[in-house]
């Protein structure tokens, strides 16, 4: 669990580190076009990924974003300076990629197959995969509001010198 609760916590930082970007990426677009993309979406016809994104995130239950969220995991865990933290047998990993298998099938195949298309003529694969980076990006989310996450994350600031950080906000 400590090494889930690890997993997690970097997926926050990525996670945050990566709206930063796109809200830095937006405040830099001239005000017309920031305009723009700020209409009502009920005004302006949905794009093609948005729609998938829109589909995936509606056709996701939370049981469905806590196996994609294993899966993750499990996927993450096979890198050689994480995978001597983890322990997940064959059986497991095995059983965990069919799980995530039938997610993903469902999603595709059945609830989001319209946009998917849509979105593959106009878009190609980037669409479909900024379409899962979201849905992945929420499922991580709903993960670390879990009271136990939160407070293992906490822990964290026993060991930071917060003194020397504030000096280093401070410093010329």
């Amino acid at each position: 669990m400590n090494t889930f609760v690890s997993y997690l916590l970097a997926a926050l930082v990525v996670v945050s580190a990566t709206s930063g970007a796109a809200q830095a990426a937006q405040s830099q677009l001239p005000a017309t076009q920031r305009d723009v993309q700020a209409v009502p979406k009920t005004v302006r016809p949905l794009a093609p990924q948005e729609a998938l994104t829109q589909c995936l995130m509606k056709s996701t239950s939370a049981d469905d974003k806590r196996v994609l969220v294993k899966w993750v995991f499990a996927v993450i865990a096979q890198h050689p300076d994480i995978s001597s933290m983890t322990q997940i047998d064959t059986a497991q990993r095995s059983a965990i990629d069919r799980e995530a298998a039938k997610v993903f099938e469902q999603l595709l195949a059945d609830q989001c197959a319209g946009p998917l298309r849509t979105a593959m003529k106009q878009s190609g694969t980037d669409a479909i995969g900024k379409s899962f980076q979201a849905l992945g990006t929420s499922a991580a989310t709903d993960m670390l509001q879990n009271p136990q996450v939160v407070t293992s994350g906490a822990s964290l600031m026993k060991h930071l010198d917060m003194q020397r950080i504030l000096l280093a906000l401070i410093a010329p």
